[in-house]
């Protein structure tokens, strides 16, 4: 096997990143009529079901989506004075840019730079969310992140601005984030601390707290961002375990997906037929036969969504 211990692991301040958390500047575009019926419909959804599972790829968190996600968080419905999120699903890449933010206050190399001179994935940030994942393991990924960085609370220097981060967020709101990850996929798995059968433990416990919020799940929500494979998967598989022991569960729940794929796709009531291109979007395969009849999806940038989705609910 490689040896790990061969590898030059660097500071992120020897890092050339592209994106900065700072400034955090409004969406300049304005929704087109369609646009603003979908969210519009969206919100009537949230507001009259009051259940929120958020799923959303690593884009979301590097296009800094998660500062409009914390006003959301905050707010509360007023039958059960409890945020409308009630879980939050995203994948291993995510938790990248979410440290990275919160550790350095910038994320994001060069990759195609980086592949050729041989430092690509090869930071410190593979140290610090290995070490909370070995050390916290029993929490669940998502969680373990939220302690790594809660138990540095004071350290001002050393976390300049964590209080971006939507792990540690969850963490003080008590709302589950279930990281499912895919070994190999992340840089962490480049670095010496990194542990597989851990981060395997730690992302199957957050799997298992998924398939717990879904059991019995009626009138409820599920936004899907730009996860054009993970979350429809996981959710999916959490779903059958979850309406295995509760037939109930999915009663009444709708579904919207947003993405960048076109819109021209044969989605509904019934499947494509599976020459067609859109049986193999997968987003749109995976929750229309989940939800049948309760599937929509629109072509919108995440920014531009969850900047009108904050307004909209705030």
């Amino acid at each position: 096997m490689f040896d790990r211990n061969r590898l030059h692991i660097k500071s992120l301040a020897e890092r050339k990143s592209k994106t900065f958390y700072y400034p955090v500047t409004p969406f300049p575009y304005k929704l087109d009529d369609k646009e603003c019926e979908f969210v519009d419909e969206m919100v009537r959804d949230i507001k009259e079901k009051k259940k929120v599972i958020l799923g959303f790829g690593a884009h979301f968190i590097k296009n800094k989506c998660q500062q409009y996600l914390w006003e959301l968080l905050r707010t509360r419905s007023q039958l059960t004075s409890t945020s409308y999120i009630t879980h939050i699903v995203t994948n291993g890449a995510s938790t990248i840019h979410d440290f990275e933010f919160a550790y350095y206050g910038e994320t994001e190399e060069d990759v195609r730079e980086n592949l050729a001179n041989g430092t690509f994935g090869l930071w410190e940030t593979g140290e610090h969310i290995n070490k909370a994942i070995n050390k916290y393991v029993s929490l669940g990924y998502g969680a373990a992140i939220g302690k790594y960085l809660e138990e540095d609370v004071s350290n001002v220097q050393r976390w300049p601005a964590k209080y971006v981060s939507l792990a540690w967020q969850c963490l003080k709101r008590d709302i589950p984030l279930s990281i499912c990850t895919s070994i190999g996929h992340d840089i962490i798995y480049e670095h010496p601390e990194c542990d597989g059968a851990k981060i395997g433990e730690a992302s199957y416990i957050d799997f298992l707290k998924l398939a717990a919020t879904l059991e019995g799940l009626t009138d409820a929500v599920v936004l899907c961002i730009g996860s054009a494979i993970t979350v429809p998967m996981v959710m999916e598989k959490a779903f059958a375990m979850a309406k295995n022991v509760a037939p109930e569960t999915g009663t009444n729940v709708s579904c919207y997906v947003v993405d960048l794929f076109d819109e021209g796709n044969d989605w509904g009531t019934n499947e494509p037929a599976q020459d067609s291109v859109s049986y193999f979007i997968r987003p749109l395969k995976t929750f229309n036969r989940m939800f049948p009849g309760r599937c929509k999806y629109k072509k919108m940038d995440n920014r531009k969504l969850m900047y009108y989705l904050w307004k909209a609910m705030g």
